[in-house]
């Protein structure tokens, strides 16, 4: 990937700037600067000062326990400010579901609030927006209360402040006598922001999104969702437009069929001395144990005059706050466009759809026939440090992949990375350290939430595999 901020011609300031970038790690346990694990899942970033704040909840036993909020002024290193709302912050909240926590300045008020998706601690059936506010971004935040906005159900949502002041509540709702968040609303905030003033319009009718997410670049907006599959994870798409009332394009998919195993819960805008950049943040559930969450964050590439958004994968990456610039490693994908093969290949799915640079294209064996491989030819030995991988997913029956990694300089000898206990859906990423010319992806079996024989077909949308 290109460099954001160039090395010639630095200013002493830039220069000062790029020395404070730091590196953001995937898929690892994140902690604060006491060292105790961070607990601040599905919120927001907001910045005051120079100061990042960062807000998510956490819940035990599925129920809601408290909002927390962390500063910090690299992205790097966060240090816990406050539990700002917690079971004790009301009755209502005693034994209830509070997610997606989001925080937000209003700047007429001078007070700082917090939307949520409220729920009672047994299931889903409120579908409700709770309300609290404080007058700094760290203190005991006051508890408004519950309710339905203008009576509409109110799931999966967040609020969204816009550069003339007018703020938004966009959620996932029931349009008619359609399904639990079978289309998306939009309602504008009144004045002080606690409360909604008017019902704006629905978007993604019918279509079952979930997890809202709005950034806006320049004049374009930008509407970031998952489909609805509870905890596992799915295909994001985004839409765009040139207003928050409409009219959105069409969805259009970002990342791979799994958003890399995230479901998205906010964007950073995050402007500095030199440029600004965008961070994907998401959520990495594993649907076998909640508790076993990962933050992924991602740089995300926004397109001005195209309208487009990219997000790539990167187990590492690194961010210069201050001067709002983004780095990402010089690692080549050897097996972009090399000869492939597989065990069998369906007329309208050959090999080379999974080494192609794109995962909305695939590779399916002819058959449901288990084990089963694909192969790619690196065209010579190449040392490769990492293999990612964009697995099949069918919603609804969701299925993680025991496989084994194989390699090969002479296409006859093979050595062998077992990954048959792995247990994530949609994504993996494996750090690996060979040189090799031939590498193998075995598929020993696939595991399925909803069915307890495997009869999926074997498949894979993309097969990435990094070196220097």
């Amino acid at each position: 990937m290109a460099l954001l901020l160039l090395f010639t011609g630095l200013s002493l300031g830039a220069q000062q700037a790029q020395a404070a970038s730091v590196t953001i790690t995937n898929g690892t346990d994140w902690k604060d600067t006491a060292g105790n694990a961070i607990q601040a899942n599905s919120g927001n970033i907001l910045k005051v000062g120079s100061t990042y704040y960062w807000y998510g909840e956490h819940a035990t036993n599925g129920t809601f326990d408290k909002v927390n909020v962390y500063k910090s002024t690299d992205l790097k290193n966060w240090t816990f400010g406050n539990s700002i709302l917690t079971k004790s912050s009301a009755t209502e909240l005693n034994s209830s579901k509070i997610e997606r926590p989001k925080v937000i300045y209003n700047a007429s008020t001078k007070k700082y609030v917090l939307w949520a998706h409220y729920e009672n601690g047994s299931d889903y059936s409120l579908a409700r927006v709770a309300v609290a506010t404080s007058d700094t971004p760290d203190g005991n935040f006051t508890y408004q209360g519950s309710f339905r906005p203008l009576d509409y159900e109110s799931r999966d949502m967040t609020v969204f402040v816009d550069t003339d002041g007018k703020a938004y509540l966009i959620t996932a709702s029931r349009q008619n006598n359609g399904g639990a968040n079978n289309s998306m609303a939009i309602f504008q905030l009144n004045a002080a922001y606690t409360n909604v003033s008017s019902f704006v319009g629905w978007v993604f009718e019918g279509a079952y999104r979930e997890a809202p997410a709005v950034v806006k670049k320049g004049s374009a907006y930008y509407l970031f969702t998952s489909q609805a599959s509870g905890w596992y994870p799915n295909q994001g798409a985004y839409a765009t437009s040139s207003s928050m009332t409409g009219t959105w394009s069409a969805l259009s998919p970002f990342g791979d069929p799994s958003a890399y195993a995230t479901q998205i819960h906010s964007i950073a805008t995050i402007t500095g001395s030199a440029g600004t950049s965008y961070i994907y943040m998401g959520d990495r559930w594993n649907p076998l144990n909640l508790s076993d969450h990962k933050f992924i964050w991602l740089p995300l590439t926004l397109n001005d005059s195209a309208r487009t958004a990219t997000l790539n994968w990167y187990s590492s990456w690194n961010i210069d706050a201050a001067a709002g610039t983004i780095t990402t490693p010089a690692l080549t994908n050897h097996a972009q466009g090399k000869t492939a093969t597989a065990i069998s290949s369906a007329s309208a799915s050959p090999a080379s759809n999974a080494n192609d640079g794109n995962a909305q294209t695939s590779w399916a064996a002819s058959s449901a026939t288990w084990p089963a491989w694909w192969q790619v030819d690196l065209g010579s030995a190449k040392k490769v440090s990492e293999i990612d991988i964009s697995w099949f997913m069918y919603k609804g029956s969701e299925g993680y992949y025991k496989y084994k990694i194989e390699y090969s300089t002479d296409g006859v000898n093979y050595t062998t990375i077992d990954r048959t206990t792995n247990t994530t859906y949609g994504f993996t990423t494996d750090a690996v350290s060979f040189t090799a010319r031939y590498v193998r992806i075995n598929m020993v079996n696939a595991v399925l939430h909803n069915n307890p024989n495997n009869w999926y077909t074997p498949t894979l949308h993309e097969v990435r595999v990094y070196g220097n």
